[in-house]
């Protein structure tokens, strides 16, 4: 299950850059500033009329490293002091504080994934 929602998220954030048959891959971090983001039926031409797939709750903003070989991702509520975290290469969830514990404030480097693996999740991340 968990596997299903972390690509689901993906599809959502990354869905023409970072699956379009090359190399290349998307990126994308947690700032806060548009919450709620939707994923819709078509990756090239959705428009707000194309079937919705998912959606972030109001507050929840996600970020997200994929690549042709991977993905990482990590979600925090805007009100919250955890984010959570997760790659193709884990089973495992992981879960940090936010900066200072300060609801609002994005965790672990502003809000945004180096790795498309475990590698942003070995240090101040703990697995669940």
């Amino acid at each position: 299950m968990k596997k299903i929602l972390v690509l689901t998220a993906i599809f959502a954030f990354a869905a023409t850059t970072g699956f379009a048959g090359g190399t290349s891959g998307a990126t994308g971090t947690i700032d806060f500033s548009n919450t709620g983001k939707e994923l819709r039926a078509d990756p090239t031409t959705a428009t707000a009329d194309t079937a919705l797939i998912g959606k972030c709750s109001t507050g929840v903003d996600i970020a997200w490293n994929t690549s042709i070989n991977g993905y990482a991702l990590m979600t925090q509520h805007q009100s919250g002091t955890k984010a959570y975290g997760s790659s193709y290469d884990s089973t495992a969830i992981y879960q940090t504080l936010a900066t200072d514990t300060d609801p609002g404030v994005p965790a672990y480097n502003s809000g945004a994934l180096s790795y498309t693996d475990t590698t942003d999740f070995v240090t101040e991340w703990k697995a669940m």
